[in-house]
């Protein structure tokens, strides 16, 4: 009878170590619980690198018995442990993670999530589901949020999200669009066109709001008449009106919600012309008898309504903002260009708060003002974020140091 501690081949075998009558090989070990546990491999090396990572788990303190634990269990923790967030904001996250991770992926084991598997399941979402760079973005943003909870559990040594994104990246990098501003001129070109008689002139008050103050659409969507201070001209955001997806083969709703952070609650001035525009908005709701029907988890009394009496939906004004670009462009085709504007963007609700904090950044104002109308709770997001510069205000910008050189030089 050969000797236990050796396998065959004369390979002396290690504590914990046994040769199956199979050939096989196995690892037994007793946690500091007292809790039994084994591994098998076909061969002794590969069993042997099986106890070389086990032994770095047992040093580095990993959970061992969470790992059998999959990422779906993990996200019921996670939504257990999530708090301070906005329902708006909680749905963003639960939506997409029930719709792509939790069929099938989700019931990964966390002994099986690596980085490379991560990585070949994001790429798996772009070929097969045909999902854009931005959407898979967020889907590894929730992952990630979900599985460093088990980092911190001691489960998973480090985070196997962190980086899997730039994989993506490089291999769709023409696909990555950056939130752009309107340039002076095409903000000109779009500001005339609505402002004509037709068929879009009713569109003129809301996205002049839009574009003069910065707010963000669901503000300005969830305006009441009761937070416009018409004789001090401000306008007090207090509230955000959300529309989202109920889930699967439910539709959709509206929801009123706290604004986006606690510097978001701010009163901004109120310019002459958004003043104008929402006494036309008045005008319009007046002349074709419009009256206000909808009543949100209590809030009624809404600035901005569609013909019917209801607030209006961020995916409408997006639909709408889409037909305008198209009905500019057809104008510039058929009229030549104006304002040297050759081909019109195509633009969306976020491009609007986009522009303003551009416009703001090239007239020179302040920053921390310019971020506290925005609701920033740092002025570098603004920075960061939100202002462009055109390509005519950096001429004019270099301009000033070739004309402090040529001073100085005379």
């Amino acid at each position: 009878m050969q000797d236990k501690r050796y396998a065959k081949g004369k390979i002396k075998l290690k504590k914990g170590e046994y040769q199956r009558s199979s050939n096989t090989f196995e690892y037994k070990w007793t946690d500091k619980n007292g809790k039994r546990h084994s591994v098998s491999a076909k061969t002794l090396p590969e069993l042997r690198q099986k106890e070389a990572e086990i032994t770095r788990d047992i040093l580095d303190g990993i959970n061992y018995d969470k790992l059998d634990v999959t990422i779906n269990s993990y996200y019921e923790l996670w939504k257990e442990l999530k708090s301070g967030v906005r329902d708006s904001t909680f749905r963003s996250y639960t939506r997409p993670y029930e719709r792509y991770i939790e069929g099938e992926f989700g019931k990964t084991k966390l002994r099986h999530v690596n980085y490379s598997r991560i990585v070949l399941f994001l790429k798996s979402l772009a070929k097969e589901k045909g999902l854009g760079i931005n959407t898979i973005g967020k889907i590894n943003l929730i992952l990630s949020m979900i599985l460093e909870v088990a980092v911190k559990d001691g489960v998973l040594r480090a985070n196997p999200c962190r980086g899997a994104m730039k994989e993506l990246q490089r291999e769709h990098a023409d696909e990555i669009k950056q939130v752009g501003a309107l340039t002076f001129n095409e903000q000109r070109l779009f500001e005339e066109f609505l402002s004509r008689p037709g068929r879009y002139n009713r569109w003129y008050p809301v996205f002049t709001v839009m574009l003069w103050t910065g707010m963000r659409v669901g503000e300005v969507i969830g305006l009441q008449w009761e937070d416009i201070d018409f004789e001090r001209n401000e306008i007090h955001v207090c509230h955000s009106l959300e529309y989202y997806d109920v889930g699967k083969d439910k539709g959709s709703t509206y929801a009123m919600n706290p604004p986006k952070t606690k510097t978001s609650i701010r009163t901004v001035p109120m310019l002459p012309r958004v003043k104008e525009a929402i006494f036309m908005e008045k005008e319009r709701q007046e002349a074709f008898g419009v009256k206000c029907i909808s009543d949100i988890d209590g809030f009624t009394n809404f600035v901005f309504l569609n013909d019917e009496g209801k607030v209006h939906s961020h995916k409408r004004l997006n639909y709408r903002l889409r037909t305008i670009t198209e009905a500019i462009n057809n104008e510039i085709r058929s009229e030549g260009s104006k304002y040297g504007v050759e081909v019109f963007p195509h633009i969306h609700n976020h491009m609007l708060r986009h522009s303003f904090a551009t416009r703001m950044r090239e007239a020179g104002t302040d920053i921390k003002a310019t971020a506290d109308i925005l609701g920033h709770t740092d002025f570098k997001i603004t920075l960061g974020i939100y202002t462009d510069a055109s390509q005519e205000f950096k001429s004019r910008e270099i301009s000033i140091l070739d004309d402090y050189y040529r001073k100085e030089a005379e």
